[in-house]
């Protein structure tokens, strides 16, 4: 079997006996990123729209437990997945027809991607501030506005991917084409447990950050003023880390939420690795 390495946009095939299929891998941030987390869906009454929500994916890569690779791109591209979608983020054609059970991607700084859909200025944002992913919007509850900004330089790589019931992988067509979305849940950034699968959405604690910076309320909401949120001082229903290290405040906590964004078609699952 003989595998070419090349850039994101290119491939990389391994050469089969039998037929051949294409493969299309999509971005997309649903209406929760696109439109708005209504008011309905938090826990304390808040809603919130994004304005920008930068990501930089690559390493995609289809393969098998066997180690067989179908494809694997190692470049990257900056989508802002708060634009319209499904986005391509790649095309692949002639990949050996066949079920690819070891489907991975990275959501991870870069110094050389490209843009996806995303401005140049965007791309530079990113680069230049080492960040693989970047927030903006506003929360609103009545009459009472914050806005936020935050940038984060997680290097996360999401491994056996799998949908509930399309299944594990991706299953490349003889003579046909198939399509794969790299779903991103924006929402999994205001959850209230990092483990719980009854974790619920709030606001509350992230609002009142503003009121501890050293500027004092502003209506800005920065990840310094998170910083200065020890988890200790939260209810203790809430903001739970079932046991994760290194998170102490509800930056660390945020960030960590961070790593749960990357999702699979659309509410499959995929194993996240720190890098």
């Amino acid at each position: 079997m003989k595998k070419l390495m090349l850039g994101l946009g290119l491939l990389g095939l391994a050469s089969c006996g039998g037929g051949s299929g294409d493969l299309t891998i999509t971005t997309y941030g649903e209406d929760y990123i696109e439109k708005e987390i209504p008011a309905t869906a938090f826990e304390d009454g808040w809603s919130v729209k994004f304005s920008r929500f930068l990501v930089t994916l690559g390493e995609v890569k289809v393969a098998a437990h066997d180690a067989k690779v179908a494809v694997e791109a190692t470049g990257a591209k900056v989508f802002d997945v708060h634009k319209p979608g499904p986005v391509t983020v790649a095309r692949f054609s002639g990949l050996p027809a066949s079920d690819w059970d070891a489907v991975s991607y990275a959501i991870a700084p870069s110094t050389s991607a490209e843009a996806g859909n995303a401005s140049a200025e965007d791309v530079e944002l990113l680069e230049t501030n080492g960040w693989s992913v970047f927030v903006e919007g506003v929360a609103t509850k009545g009459t009472e506005t914050k806005r936020f900004g935050w940038g984060f330089p997680t290097n996360t790589l999401y491994e056996k991917c799998e949908h509930p019931d399309l299944g594990v992988g991706v299953t490349v067509p003889n003579g046909g084409e198939e399509m794969v979305q790299l779903t991103i849940h924006g929402d999994h950034l205001f959850f209230d447990d990092l483990q719980s699968p009854d974790a619920k959405m709030r606001f509350d604690a992230l609002a009142a950050a503003d009121n501890v910076g050293i500027i004092g309320a502003d209506g800005q909401i920065t990840l310094e003023e998170l910083e200065q949120v020890d988890l200790t001082q939260l209810p203790p229903d809430q903001y739970g880390t079932g046991g994760a290290s290194k998170v102490r405040n509800l930056r660390d906590f945020v960030t960590a939420l961070v790593r749960t964004v990357g999702h699979y078609r659309g509410e499959g699952e995929c194993a996240p690795r720190v890098r």
